[in-house]
């Protein structure tokens, strides 16, 4: 969480002068946050939410320095795979206008058709756009090891400290 706090405190706060409390909120401590490196550097981060057949990105942030398509691109196709092996084949974010491209083109989003989302203190609506993920092979379920279900979450190949 505290490269998380740095990457938004960077991203947001100093580069967009959006006010803290409307980019750290009570939805950090139920999410699941991914933290992108270059080597031991965080250089980008996002927050998964997770709803009743898809996944919500959101907070999605990168340092200037990697702002590069290619490296935004494999940094959160990464993500896909933990999404997928959740059993999600959904996934959402609400976009501004200027970052809309990215998710249509990059990762072959579609926008929807409905009204955008006008969000205090921003000029721009906010576009929802969508992707749909391959199914995972061996999504994680009710019939999955019990010791599965009890391993840290993204780690569920990986045997526990307590087998």
């Amino acid at each position: 969480m505290r490269d998380v706090t740095i990457l938004r405190s960077i991203c947001f706060v100093h580069e967009l002068g959006i006010p803290p409390k409307f980019i750290f909120d009570g939805n950090d401590h139920q999410a699941t946050h991914f933290v992108f490196y270059d080597g031991d550097e965080p250089i980008g981060a996002l927050r998964i939410r997770w709803f009743a057949g898809f996944a919500k990105y959101e907070r999605t942030c990168f340092r200037e320095k990697a702002r590069n398509p290619f490296i935004i691109k494999r940094c959160i196709q990464d993500t896909f795979e933990h999404v997928a092996r959740k059993g999600y084949t959904q996934v959402t974010t609400q976009s501004e206008p200027r970052l809309t491209k990215l998710w249509t083109k990059l990762f072959g989003f579609q926008i929807l058709d409905e009204e955008p989302a006008y969000i205090l203190g921003h000029d721009e609506p906010y576009l929802t756009v969508v992707g749909t993920l391959t199914p995972h092979a061996e999504p994680i379920n009710l019939t999955s090891p019990s010791q599965v279900l009890l391993r840290v979450e993204g780690e569920w190949d990986r045997p526990s400290d307590f087998e």
